[in-house]
């Protein structure tokens, strides 16, 4: 099993994850990463009317496998 690492940018703060988790496969490693997104978005909402949390994946080598992003935007209709 390949260790994956799963870098957060939370609307401009970075977090650089140095632990990562072992995944059997690219769409475990999907999963995860399309996983994690909402639960940070419920830690992190709502703040403000635009918020974006991103997540970037990245293997043994540090090289980019894949990358995903949830964004909210909110405002008043008039």
């Amino acid at each position: 099993m390949a260790r994956y690492y799963f870098d957060i940018d939370d609307s401009g703060v970075r977090f650089h994850d140095e632990d990562g988790i072992e995944c059997e496969t690219l769409d475990g490693v999907r999963e995860a990463a399309i996983d994690a997104l909402p639960r940070m978005a419920c830690d992190a909402l709502p703040d403000g009317d635009h918020h974006v949390i991103s997540i970037s994946v990245r293997d043994q080598a540090d090289k980019p496998v894949f990358q995903g992003s949830l964004t909210l935007e909110a405002g008043w209709l008039h």
